[in-house]
């Protein structure tokens, strides 16, 4: 009888070992988990007598340790004595300590049913590890974000002790509703040295420089221009502005009409039913050739407005959209329409996506509705996005007005007093249980303007 041990790093492995070694008639004699990997126990030639007759050999103590070739020798019965090398019998003696005494100990075979206990073994220590590894991933992300809040508070404790005028311009600004980038820079460029007043007037005039706007508007180029953008965001009745307002200026025959929406159910009828209040042509296009015919027929209007269906970011139909228009035998100027009452981020995701198109400006929306227009201003600012016109109702045309840098700044300061002034008298309303208590409430309010 030959005894191995053979080890590796998983019992696959250990097993294909014992088969290219000893081949498929091995019998298992014991299997364990060690450092590192799996240790299997194998023998070729098996003989149950033999393997009792060595366990049960009272001169066999298992504290014993054997120093030389004889004692091994002499351990084994002469009659089984095993044809090998005497140091390879050593180690198969040794190995044999730790075969378990069992009277009738079963014979294993390496089969397919091991391969299936192996495989879901495996696939039992791969889940395992997978959920350790998930939850050291959560441990990780919730110790950087903590450790990002403590830096950031000690960064800003730091910068309101040395520079608290700056400070207090930088959290008005974030109050306007700006990044925290863009404000951060507009704070860069005033002196704190100067009396805060005077720092906020500068900052708001260097934004106004920055702003972007498109100095000659639609209206007075004229051409053929898309108006894109997400759903709900105003797209049809500001195409309706636009050309009211150009049928005011130069009559019912300088304008066209053009869809692209075929998405919604009954899409054309609003912007239809304004094209016959206007007494403007209205095409459907569906794809490249008749969107090209649509403009072939309207070649000699001034201005022609294109509408297109709104969908969303990561729909594919935004994608097809973008390629109709981009196609299209003439060359079309494509405008955003950006809805002042989105958050900031959604407005910077939207912005990124249309982006991958040429894009020679955008039309701001919905300004009436908004608490906050720093958020649609930081975006175009940021993305050095030119705003053409803004539009703050549902009039058609008189909520449409052109864009003017310090216009919008000026606004998006009176909205944020306006919402601070009707926060305030909610709290005074809320609260008025007495001269203190409203003095604690103009105080906080106070303190929240600078």
């Amino acid at each position: 009888m030959k005894i191995k041990r053979f080890q590796a790093e998983d019992v696959r492995t250990t097993i294909r070992k014992v088969r290219e070694t000893l081949g498929p008639d091995a019998v298992i004699l014991s299997n364990k988990r060690i450092e590192g990997g799996v240790e299997i126990v194998a023998a070729i030639d098996y003989d149950e007598s033999l393997m009792g007759g060595i366990v049960a050999e009272p001169s066999l103590d298992k504290s014993k340790s054997f120093e030389s070739d004889s004692d091994i020798e002499n351990t084994l019965p002469s009659n089984k004595q095993p044809k090998q090398s005497r140091s390879q019998a050593a180690d198969d003696v040794r190995y044999s300590r730790n075969i378990p005494t069992t009277p009738k100990q079963k014979r294993t075979s390496v089969s397919s049913s091991d391969k299936n206990d192996v495989s879901s073994e495996k696939l039992q220590d791969s889940t395992n590890i997978g959920k350790d590894l998930s939850s050291m991933q959560s441990e990780i992300k919730s110790l950087r974000g903590l450790l990002l809040n403590q830096l950031s508070g000690m960064a800003w404790e730091s910068e309101s002790k040395h520079h608290p005028a700056r400070t207090r311009l930088l959290q008005r600004l974030i109050a306007l509703g700006l990044s925290p980038l863009l404000s951060k820079q507009l704070c860069e460029t005033v002196d704190d040295k100067k009396e805060f007043d005077v720092m906020w007037r500068y900052a708001l005039g260097v934004l106004s420089h920055k702003l972007p706007i498109v100095d000659n508007g639609i209206l007075k180029t004229g051409g053929v221009m898309a108006l894109v953008g997400p759903t709900g965001v105003g797209k049809t009745t500001t195409i309706a502005k636009l050309a009211a307002r150009y049928v005011l200026q130069h009559g019912k025959d300088s304008v066209g009409l053009v869809t692209t929406d075929n998405f919604r159910v009954a899409a054309h009828e609003q912007l239809r039913s304004y094209a016959r209040i206007l007494g403007v042509p209205l095409r459907v296009a569906t794809d490249k050739d008749e969107l090209n015919d649509a403009l072939y027929d309207l070649r000699n209007k001034k201005l022609v407005l294109i509408d297109t269906a709104g969908v969303s970011l990561h729909d594919s139909q935004l994608r097809e959209q973008l390629d109709l228009l981009n196609s299209g035998s003439k060359t079309i100027h494509m405008f955003l329409a950006l809805s002042a009452n989105t958050q900031r981020s959604v407005l910077n995701d939207v912005v990124t996506t249309f982006k991958q198109s040429k894009l020679d400006g955008c039309i701001l929306t919905k300004i009436d509705e908004t608490t906050s227009l720093g958020g649609a201003i930081s975006v175009a600012a940021e993305h050095d996005l030119p705003i053409s016109y803004y539009c703050d109702g549902q009039k058609v045309p008189d909520d449409l007005h052109i864009a003017r840098a310090h216009n919008l700044v000026s606004k998006s300061v009176s909205i944020m007093h306006k919402i601070t002034l009707s926060a305030q008298q909610e709290l005074a309303d809320g609260l008025s249980n007495g001269d203190s208590m409203n003095l604690t409430i103009n105080g906080m309010v106070a303190h929240a303007h600078g």
